[in-house]
């Protein structure tokens, strides 16, 4: 894997405080597609409640028997489904051990029930995954249309569970199907399980929600990415680490453990992390911290660890005063502070809060425009910025003007 840690700005004052952005910016290799990659365990968890009867059921099980026909025989596949109660509806074994006939069967016959206990089939769904070990990694898939009326309902509880998967190489992915789904729920599972939530809006999406993700389960090449901050010495008072991205993260004595996920052939991520550094004393090259890269290679077949310092150039006042800001880095940074802000809108909305959702999101396009007047194009890098700010904008101003417009 490509890895590369930037910082917004390469120098600071001397003796003064300030702010610093990091971008972890990772690269996953291309996936070789050879018919010895390592065996995949993927967890299908199912909602099988009332609301899903006809065709929403149907086409969740038209999709389940076009992925049984692309897994290789040596993943593993499993199948959980709830209602007011879960129940294994095929056990997890590998493909070679299941008999085609029998698992068709199992999955056409399935019928829906009663009310919606998303946390006894997701718990239930993680009880079969522990029996195998795949050593190209676990995913569990978890497929709702519903909001959880029984059993646990605390988006906290899904996130500590999820988190815990994931720290025992355990992806959690969510699909959630129109728009009476208990999105809370589905997001914490996704993000404190390290994996994709989407949204499907009607029944041809779903099919295409549950394609995309299988798509993607099967073209992994890195898993469970994580990262460690360590701080260093020259950090003289407690630093205050933040991870912008909503990601599941602790503290090892003084080091930040991040999940980062799962990465997909060739694809590119990147982490954004606010530092505030103390002033420091002394002129020159200075090391704030260490952060060490750790994941599962599938094609290699084993565990890689990249460790990197991070420096800054301790400067004059005068000198650090004409500093730059990297424009992708600073590009990325006001892309998830827009994304905040759309968060924010979003529940006012559903507030009734219409004019203060839409003053909100055309504070945050004027902002975005603003920053991107202070971009000088310079080379490819300040004009990729540039396109991404403003293409952000104009996506904002889009819907400050459907939230004054439309209904929720």
């Amino acid at each position: 894997m490509h890895v590369k840690a930037l910082l917004d700005v390469d120098m600071v004052a001397m003796e003064a405080t300030d702010n610093l952005t990091l971008m972890l910016d990772l690269t996953a290799p291309a996936n070789p597609k050879h018919a010895s990659r390592p065996g995949q365990a993927v967890q299908v968890v199912l909602d099988r409640s009332g609301s899903m009867q006809g065709e929403p059921l149907e086409a969740a099980k038209g999709s389940l028997l076009k992925l049984i026909d692309r897994l290789a025989p040596q993943d593993s596949f499993g199948l959980v489904a709830f209602d007011d109660t879960a129940l294994v509806v095929v056990p997890t074994r590998t493909m070679a051990d299941h008999q085609m006939p029998e698992l068709r069967k199992a999955i056409r016959e399935m019928h829906t029930g009663g009310s919606t206990d998303i946390s006894a089939g997701y718990l239930l769904g993680l009880r079969e995954l522990t029996r195998v070990g795949a050593t190209g990694g676990s995913t569990l898939l978890l497929i709702s249309d519903g909001h959880a009326n029984a059993g646990e309902q605390d988006p906290k509880f899904f996130t500590d569970v999820s988190t815990k998967s994931a720290a025992d190489k355990v992806t959690t992915s969510t699909i959630g199907l129109g728009t009476g789904y208990d999105e809370t729920i589905l997001e914490a599972l996704a993000q404190g399980g390290g994996g994709a939530h989407r949204f499907a809006g009607t029944i041809d999406e779903a099919v295409g929600a549950i394609a995309a993700e299988v798509d993607d389960l099967l073209d992994k090449t890195i898993v469970n990415a994580v990262l460690r901050l360590t701080p260093t010495a020259a950090m003289t008072s407690a630093p205050a680490i933040e991870v912008l991205q909503r990601l599941p993260y602790w503290k090892d004595g003084e080091t930040y453990v991040v999940q980062l996920g799962d990465l997909y052939s060739g694809e590119n991520r990147r982490f954004v992390i606010n530092i505030e550094l103390p002033g420091i004393a002394s002129l020159g090259l200075c090391k704030i911290a260490d952060i060490t890269i750790e994941y599962l290679d599938l094609a290699a077949r084993q565990e890689v660890a990249v460790t990197m310092p991070v420096n800054v150039n301790v400067v004059p006042g005068d000198v650090a005063a004409g500093r730059i800001s990297d424009p992708i880095v600073r590009a990325e940074r006001l892309i998830l502070e827009a994304q905040t802000a759309k968060s924010l809108a979003v529940d006012e909305l559903r507030n009734g809060k219409i004019k203060e959702a839409s003053g909100r999101l055309k504070g945050t396009a004027a902002n975005l425009r603003r920053e991107a007047s202070l971009i000088p194009v310079t080379d490819e890098r300040s004009a990729e910025s540039l396109a991404i700010i403003r293409s952000e904008a104009d996506e904002i101003e889009t819907l400050a003007q459907t939230a004054e417009q439309e209904d929720i």
